[in-house]
Formats: C-alpha cells, structure tokens, sequence
C-alpha cells in the first residue's frame, strides 16, 4: 500500500515541480521526439545485425561510425517486419545521434518506448540503463516502457552524442522499440508525462471498477437478473486486464511471468462474458454455438493456468483464440440487429457502444501484433459502452421513478377512499381491471378497421354478424373482444371483379383469440392492398386465392403452433362461382328454397398455423343460382350448453345438425338465425355468421329448341369425324348466338384440327363463361402445351391441380410442365400435395 501511495506523491510533485520550472527565467530544453518522421533521413535509427561488446561500443565515434554496416530502421517499430528477416536474429544494435543543449542544470532523461525483450543502453560508450536478465530463458519485460535518467558527466553539450541500445528479444517473430514513443527532455517533464498518462489510465479503470461493482451490487439484490452478473464480470476482467497493461504495475514488484500468464487468462473471459451478459439482457437462448466456443475458452483457459510457456500462450492466442473471437461477435451481432429490427432503444445505445469498443479492440489487437504504431485505446473507448448502459439504466430509473410517484398517488387515494384492507385490495384489483379492459378496448380499436366489409358486386349481398363472448365496458363505452372475425373485400382480376370474403376464429379466448384476429385481419388487408399491382391483377382466381392462403399459412406458422385460427377463404364473381378453403372450421351451409343443407362432407385441411399444412391444400368450388344464400359460421353455433344455468352439470350440444333447422326456421335472416341459436341454448362461446346472397340481374340464358336442336346436329357431325364441316357450321351458328358450349365445342375442333391459336381462344371463354368445368381448364392447358406455350400452359394446368389434384392426366401435365420450365422450387412445394401413389 506504501508503494502506491509514494508514486502518486511522485507524481503530484512532478507536476508541481513542471510548472515552477515554466516559469523560471532559464531557458529549459522541451521534450524532444526521437522517433522517425516518415521519409525523413535525418530522423531514422541505425540498426546493426551484430552484439557489440562494451569495448567495440565506446570505440564508436562519428569518424569511424560509418565503418560498420549499419542499415536505416523506423523507430518505433517491429525490426521484423517479414518471416525471413528474423529466421537467425537473435541480438541488435540500434544507434542514433542526438544533441543536448549547453544546459548542465538540467537533469535529462530518455524515454525509450517499449521494447521487446531485454536491452542495455549506453549513452557515448558509457552504460545509463539496463531492464532484464541477458540470455534468461524466461521473457524479461517484453511490454515495460524504458526510462533511463542520464548522467550529466556523460553528455557532451553542444556535440552529437551517441545513443546505443542493445536488444535481445524473447520472441522468434518480433523485436526492438515496438511501441510507444521515444523521447529526450528533461528528467521532471519526462517523469510527469509518464506518470500523467498512465494515472489517467488508472483513473478510468477506476471509474469502470465502480460500473462493475454496482452492476454486482445489483445482481446481489435481485439474482434472477443475471445480465448485471455478467456485465461485473466482464467489468472486472476488464479492468485487471488493463491494469496488467499499465506500466504501474512494475512498481509493486510482482513478477513478470506471473503478470503475463494472469493477463492471457483474464483476456479468454473478456468476449465470452460480454456474449452472456447480452444473451441474458434480451433473453435469448443459449445456443449450441456459444456452449462449444464457451468449452473451448475454458479449455485454453485452463491450459493457460498450469503451463508456463509464455511463447505457446502468445501462439494460441494469436492462431486459435481470436479466430473462436469473430464468432462470439457474429452471436453478439445476430441478437443486437434481431432486437433493433424490434426498434428497441436500448439495443440502438448498445450498438453504438459496443461498435466503438470493437473498433478499438481491432486497432488494439493490430497494435499488439505490429502491424502499426498506435496508442492503446481500448481503455478510453470503453467509456463509451458505459455511457450506453448508463443511458439505459437512466431510462429505467426514469421509469422505475414514475412508476414509483403513480404507486404513490394511488396509495394515496386509496388511504383516503378505504380505511380497511378489503376495501383496498377491492380498489386494486378494480384499477387491474380498468387496466386490463383498456388493453381490450384498445384491441378492439385496432381490430375494428381490419374487419372491413367491402363489397363493389351488386349481384353479391353480403351480411355478417359477430358476437365475441368476452364483453367488457371501459370508461362508459361497452365493447367485446374473441378470436372471430368477418372480412370482405374487393379484388379485380383479369377475370373480373371478385368480392373475398373470410370467416375466421383464432385460437384462445379473449386477448390471445383476438391477437390471431388481428394478425389474420393484417395480413388479409395487406394482400388486399397489394392487389392493385398489375402482376395480382393478371392472376387467375385459383392462384390469387392459394397466394393469399399461402401468405396466411406463413405468418401463423412462425408462431410455432401457440396462434392457430379455422377460416373459410374465399371469393365470388359477378356470376355467382364461388371458390373457397375451409381450414378446420364448421361446415358452410347452402339455403335453397327453404332447405338448409352442408356443401362440405369430410375435413380436407388443418388450422392455418398446423405445420406442412400446405400440403392438404385444396380449393373448392361451388356455383350459386340465383337466390341462393351461403351461410358460414363459427363453432360458437353448435357449442350451447344445454340446460339451466344454476344445474350443476349441463351438457354441450353434439348435433352438428342442429344449425340446419334453425336456418330453416329462420329462413337464413341473420338476426332470427341467432335469437334462435339463443332460443336453443346458451352461447357459450365466440359467435359469428357472414352471409353471402346472390341475385343476379339477369336470369342464365338458355338455348332456344330449334339452337339446341342444331348444335345436337353439329355435335353428331363431330362424332363421324368431319371436324371442319362441324366447325364451319358451328361458326355460323355463332354469329347469331353466344353460349359457353359453343366456345368449348370449337375449341375442341380447332384442336383436332390443330388450330392451336384459335383452340386457346374459344377455350378461355368457355372456361370463363363457365368456370365450373375443369375439362375446359385441362383442355386449355393442353392446346397451350401443344403451341409451345409452356409458360401460359403452367398457369391453366396449376389451376386445375389447386382444384383436382386427383386429375392424373392433369397432374402428369403439370409436372412435365414444371420440369420444362425449370420450376423447380415449385415443383418440389407441389409434390407435398401428392402421396406416393399418386405420384
């Protein structure tokens, strides 16, 4: 402790003494740099691959001084700079003129920078200063910085005199005056300066000391926050490993050896407690990378612990340890960008700090290898990371202190209002709710423009009905919130005009339910916005419908199964087609002329969010007449309890049929639909109806006897073989009128006739006037094909797997297709749809 104290008295009468000296009348020498200036001459060092003895030394003047074969060096710096200069070198010679002024009151010093491994300095023939064992076997003092005071009868004032450093490095790849600076000036501005640096140096381990212990301080209070374990920790090593590389360190006598194996250890702890302590501030997993990179620093760790080769530790650590070091940062890296892609203010302050102090690490670590000259300054950045985390801690006690004074005012009204404890604990659980029934409200707001009923069809009535079961009031306004949501938008296709429509109900009840609707009302809009790009606008129903499903499918799936939701998708035309996806949810029901029955028979698909759902999917297809009324709805229309409220047990309703005669006795009006649901039984869950009623303008248009008759006549003609007879008598046929067997019918000609183009053409609009045919789909896929053009071929055969992927010929088709136009990642999502049979 005594020794400490002596220096920090040293160096306080040093600056004392410095400014007495300034304002003496004598003209006192600065300090003068010896270091080498770039290209200039007249500054570079001489260096001589020869071990003069102290004879041959004192021997040297300036007249015989250019008898040796000296070679100019850069001062400071590795002597070594590539592998074959120091295959054989063990001991040189550096040499270099300088002058002293005619002052011989002033007591000089050299300051000789850092040099590896051991020297011996004369100044004209005669010995100033000598650091290390010569020719020990164990390094000496590789990184100590070199100040010798020079005798005043040794200089020759107003003369050149003669510096010579002998240097015997340790290691086999690097040696001389490698860093810091070398200085000539007066013994109490050198002193001062040394001491000045290195105690600010130690000022601000001081400061990240107490950063440490407070962090430990915390993690001592509250143990579950392992992050404030790590970050003293890493503070900790920080600040040991700094100070080892403080020159102060010399002044307590501890041996060198034993200093530099206690620093490589302490720098293996650094990274990896940085990793921890980010890993566990944003809780995030501990992955199988950072327990191998964590055995592996333990492993050198320990061989550091029992072995004594400071060579071998200055080899791993440069060939195998840092390497292990780029990884930890790419962890470090991967978890800051995850959490600042969540604009997370606290990753942004961290980012910056711990950039900087990256930054410096690299200059510092090229600094340590040699590659340059350049003051360490990882110690003065790393400030910087301790601004960072004091910014978040203020923020916290920013919080923490208003969350504090609302705890307050709030204790306060309940001292006033209540003087008993059950009163209180009323009154706190009554802010709890408020709390919570403004979370509901809130999410009600927001899910409440998503589910938007936008319908530009006028042969398409639409009509919803939602009823969440989780009701609740919020400063006067009552609301509810579920999982169910109604949806309905306009598309327009090449086709037309479409209205999309979908019933979903997420999983869970209340907040969790009504965060898959709102999710599924999101992306659902966001797809709708999209339509209006030209590329959605020429996309087939069947392919903008698996689109949208597939977009669906991938949002609730990253979820890993904790938000599913059953859905009807789909969409209608002007025409009255309807395709459509049901994903685990109840059957849809068809009103027609008063009888209410399921279009669907079998489960076909699973909840979007179900993993390799994909590969179940399937579009239906229904064609409405005018009248017609489809009904779909949420599980909440069968599960009613049966029975009085105050029985003990009451049953479930099990008859899925149920729901059909109260369509029918309700004549599918929606208000009289649920009151007779209520009249049934108790809703006991989330309720919701969307109802679709179509009412074309004009009646479907049928053939008159005497058109019939012929095109019967045209068809037999077909049948004998005479296809150009029957085509020509067909196109007079349809000049006068326009049905979608007459396209079908010609196309099929034109392609027996191998008239692809116009095959194409009466195809599609007999596909488009009639879309419930697939063979028109398939034909039209085929006479594509049979034109060369795959591309267009692709889209129609698609269609009709997404519809039929049992049409084998179809299916063959599509496939082929899919090869011929190099689709691979297609084709590899499609052959999921297929078992191996079917394959």
């Amino acid at each position: 402790m005594i020794k400490p104290i002596l220096i920090f008295l040293v160096f306080s009468f040093s600056l004392l003494h410095s400014q007495t000296i300034t304002n003496s009348t004598t003209k006192v020498m600065e300090v003068v740099s010896l270091d080498s200036k770039g290209n200039d001459p007249e500054t570079l060092w001489f260096m001589l691959e020869e071990d003069l003895n102290e004879v041959e030394i004192k021997s040297i003047s300036e007249s015989n001084f250019s008898k040796f074969q000296w070679t100019r060096v850069f001062i400071p710096g590795s002597l070594y700079a590539k592998k074959e200069d120091y295959s054989s070198k063990k001991i040189v010679t550096l040499a270099k003129w300088i002058q002293f002024p005619n002052d011989q009151s002033t007591q000089y010093s050299l300051r000789l920078g850092i040099i590896n491994d051991r020297d011996i300095t004369y100044l004209n023939g005669h010995l100033i200063g000598q650091t290390g064992l010569w020719n020990a076997t164990d390094p000496q003092a590789y990184d100590k910085l070199r100040i010798y005071n020079v005798p005043s009868n040794f200089i020759q004032h107003d003369k050149k005199n003669l510096l010579i450093v002998k240097i015997q490095p340790y290691f086999g790849n690097s040696g001389g005056i490698e860093q810091d600076e070398t200085l000539l000036g007066p013994t109490d501005k050198i002193t001062s300066r040394f001491y000045k640096d290195e105690f600010i140096k130690l000022l601000f381990l001081t400061i990240y000391s107490t950063v440490g212990g407070y962090f430990l301080f915390l993690f001592i209070r509250r143990r579950k926050d392992r992050e404030n374990l790590f970050f003293a920790l890493f503070s900790f090593s920080f600040v040991v490993y700094n100070f080892l590389r403080n020159q102060l360190k010399y002044e307590f006598g501890f041996p060198f050896l034993e200093m530099k194996k206690l620093e490589y250890m302490t720098i293996l702890l650094l990274i990896p407690f940085m990793y921890h302590f980010l890993r566990t501030l944003f809780d995030e997993r501990y992955s199988i990378f950072g327990k191998i990179l964590d055995g592996l620093q333990l492993g050198f760790f320990l061989y550091f612990a029992f072995t004594e080769n400071i060579e071998s530790f200055s080899f791993l650590l440069s060939n195998f340890v840092q390497p292990t070091w780029l990884i930890y940062v790419i962890l470090i890296f991967a978890i800051l960008i995850k959490h600042l892609r969540k604009k997370e203010r606290r990753a942004f302050y961290i980012t910056i700090g711990i950039t900087i102090v990256l930054m410096a690490a690299i200059v510092d670590l090229a600094t340590n290898r040699n590659y340059w000259v350049f003051p360490r300054i990882m110690g003065y950045t790393f400030l910087v990371f301790n601004i960072s985390l004091a910014i978040i801690l203020a923020n916290s006690f920013v919080k923490l202190n208003e969350q504090v004074e609302d705890l307050n005012k709030n204790l306060e009204k309940k001292v006033e209002e209540r003087t008993d404890a059950l009163n209180e604990s009323l009154n706190q659980l009554q802010i709890l709710k408020e709390k919570q029934d403004g979370d509901y409200f809130l999410t009600s707001l927001l899910i409440h423009p998503l589910a938007r009923i936008d319908n530009r069809i006028p042969e398409i009535k639409i009509e919803t009905y939602v009823n969440q079961k989780k009701k609740f009031q919020f400063r006067g306004k009552d609301g509810e919130i579920g999982g169910d949501i109604c949806v309905v938008g306009t598309v327009q296709l090449e086709y037309g005009d479409y209205t999309v429509f979908a019933n979903g109900d997420a999983m869970g009840k209340s907040i969790q339910g009504a965060g898959g609707a709102l999710v599924f009302g999101v992306v659902f809009q966001a797809v709708l916005s999209r339509a209006k790009s030209s590329y959605t606008k020429s996309r087939p129903p069947e392919l903008w419908l698996k689109d949208l499903y597939v977009e669906l499918q991938s949002v609730f799936v990253s979820f890993d199964g904790s938000m599913l939701s059953s859905v009807v998708l789909g969409m209608v035309g002007k025409d009255g087609f309807v395709y459509y996806i049901n994903a685990e949810h109840p059957w849809s029901i068809l009103y027609r002329d008063g009888v209410a029955s399921f279009i669907e028979t079998e489960l076909s698909m699973r909840k979007l969010g179900f993993p390799k759902n994909d590969h179940y999917f399937q579009i239906k297809t229904f064609s409405l007449l005018a009248g017609d009324v489809l009904l779909i709805g949420s599980d909440g229309r069968d599960d009613l309890g049966l029975g009085q409220e105050e029985e003990e047990f009451r049953s479930i309703n099990e008859d899925e049929t149920l729901i059909l005669r109260l369509v029918e006795r309700s004549e599918a009006i929606l208000p009289g639909l649920v009151q007779e649901i209520k009249n049934s039984g108790e809703i006991t869950d989330d309720l919701s109806f969307l109802k679709i009623e179509f009412s074309p303008e004009y009646p479907r248009m049928s053939l008159p006897d005497t058109i019939r008759k012929e095109y019967l006549e045209i068809k037999q003609t077909t049948k004998q073989g005479a296809y150009q007879e029957a085509l020509e008598r067909l196109v007079s046929l349809m000049q006068n009128y326009s049905h979608p067997t007459f396209y079908a019918l010609a196309g099929k000609l034109h392609y027996q006739l191998k008239n692809w183009m116009d095959a194409i053409e009466n195809l599609k609009l007999a596909s488009k006037k009639n879309p419930v045919r697939e063979d028109y789909l398939f034909m039209t896929a085929r006479a594509l094909y049979k034109n060369g053009q795959y591309t267009d071929s692709v889209i129609w055969s698609e269609r009709l797997f997404l519809r039929n992927k049992f049409h084998k010929q179809n299916t063959t088709l599509f496939m082929h297709l899919l090869d011929q136009t190099n689709h691979v990642d297609k084709k590899e999502f499609y052959l999921g749809f297929l078992t191996t049979k079917e394959i």
